[in-house]
């Protein structure tokens, strides 16, 4: 993890003193087909539009939230793009500026509006079940339909979940802790029950997607928690892939976006953000990455809508969890998961 700081923050020395003799608009956000997807289809228009050049720093959201700590109090970056739980950190160590144009943050669904609008959610998708269809009918095992479905003995040494270090296991202890009495205040509830009940059914605690998808298509596994994007790249894939939520909820999943405090150029900071949440970024996202819309204007086709999480009645059935308690105790879950569930 140092290792990974410190070459984050030479990576970034380098590009951001040529940025910012340029006044130009460093934004980090992910790699791979968002990376694609904003180049060819976000960043140019913007460009356009204020004659400005973006400067596009690729990572995962560990990576872009490692980048901020290095450049504190000398900040480069002008936007992020993260996943919600780190953006939460990010919140709380001060690096986000509140959101000025209230008319955006007004545009979209609530839950998508991060501490009164110091961060915005880009694109809903949800933590749930995938399975393998073909295996689950061949077999005559029964559809998954609950988090509890984790524990059935017919999926024994067939199921993967990710790490403790990804949303998704997280998510997982979440959930386990509910179902069983407990909560994110009180986890101990969860990983007993990960200890016990869900620990024998699990060939691997798997946090790649690639290695995920190759278990998948291995027949290793037939189960699998993972998030609604990945289960739809399989399934355009042409793989036999179910993905579910669970009727006690699907958790909510979301990519978000702050403009960074103290970065040069906050004028142009505020209007990419805005850029990102506007309805044509919004269904560009849809149809190219697969991410619901936060933004209640966005009009999607029907056969993009049928993908995705879209209108006011889905989002409303996604499950929060409480990142304001989770990021804090982040260590001490993560010991306790090395030291009681994968062990």
């Amino acid at each position: 993890m140092l290792k990974r700081t410190l070459l984050a923050a030479v990576s970034l020395l380098g590009l951001s003193t040529a940025a910012q003799a340029q006044g130009n608009l460093v934004v980090a956000a992910y790699g791979g087909s968002y990376e694609a997807l904003m180049r060819e289809k976000v960043i140019p228009a913007f460009e356009k539009a204020n004659n400005v050049k973006v400067d596009y720093l690729a990572g995962n959201s560990t990576d872009s939230l490692a980048r901020l700590q290095a450049q504190k109090g000398s900040q480069q970056i002008g936007v992020i793009v993260v996943d919600d739980g780190p953006m939460y950190q990010a919140i709380s160590l001060g690096f986000c500026q509140q959101t000025a144009d209230k008319a955006v943050i007004d545009s979209l669904y609530p839950i998508a509006v991060l501490d009164g609008g110091k961060a915005l959610g880009t694109g809903f998708g949800y933590t749930g079940l995938a399975y393998n269809e073909k295996i689950f009918k061949e077999r005559n095992l029964p559809v998954p339909t609950s988090w509890n479905d984790l524990a059935r003995t017919d999926l024994k040494g067939r199921i993967s979940i990710p790490g403790i270090d990804n949303s998704y296991g997280v998510h997982t202890v979440a959930m386990m802790a509910r179902l069983n009495g407990g909560s994110e205040k009180e986890p101990g509830p969860g990983f007993k029950a990960m200890r016990e009940k869900v620990n024998p059914n699990v060939l691997a605690y798997e946090s790649s997607p690639g290695k995920m998808s190759d278990m998948f298509t291995s027949g290793e596994i037939w189960m699998a928690v993972w998030g609604s994007s990945r289960a739809r790249a399989m399934q355009v894939a042409g793989f036999p892939m179910g993905f579910i939520a669970p009727k006690e909820g699907g958790i909510a999943l979301m990519t978000a976006t702050c403009a960074v405090e103290g970065a040069p150029r906050p004028e142009l900071a505020q209007k990419f953000v805005a850029h990102l949440v506007s309805p044509e970024v919004q269904a560009a996202f849809s149809e190219g990455y697969g991410s619901g819309p936060t933004n209640k204007n966005t009009k999607l086709t029907p056969e993009i809508a049928a993908t995705v999480i879209y209108g006011e009645e889905q989002v409303k059935k996604l499950v929060a969890v409480d990142w304001a308690t989770i990021n804090p105790a982040r260590q001490e879950w993560t010991r306790r998961w090395q030291r009681e569930v994968e062990r």
